[in-house]
């Protein structure tokens, strides 16, 4: 996969509200290229916030993950950060992912962060 792609995948983890079992796919195949130690569920699990969270601790594993959002905002609005560091601001990379659905915010910032990483 090459960068554009991934980001075409993090823009649209970030507005699609309803995404396929297809959309979700395409998730996996991009951690699997970014983070093969990862371990993914099937597609159709992928996107729950659960399983998100999972991934986030699996591939990023003693980094913090801060959630924050209104769930009566219309569509969520939910954020999501990814930290090694939770006490100082000397973090070389931060992963953030905004999304209406709370578990594709998390998707969004744990993909953002290994591409970054991989670089």
């Amino acid at each position: 996969m090459k960068d554009p792609e991934l980001e075409l995948l993090i823009k649209q983890l970030e507005t699609t509200r309803d995404m396929s079992i297809a959309d979700f796919d395409g998730v996996i195949h991009a951690l699997g290229f970014l983070r093969p130690d990862v371990e993914t569920p099937l597609a159709d699990r992928i996107g729950t916030s659960d399983q998100a969270i999972l991934i986030a601790d699996d591939a990023f594993p003693n980094w913090s993950i801060h959630i924050r959002g209104r769930a009566n905002d219309r569509d969520g609005h939910w954020h999501c950060t990814l930290r090694e560091n939770e006490r100082r601001d000397s973090d070389a990379v931060i992963g953030a992912g905004r999304a209406p659905v709370l578990g594709q915010a998390i998707l969004a910032a744990v993909l953002r962060l290994a591409m970054i990483q991989k670089k």
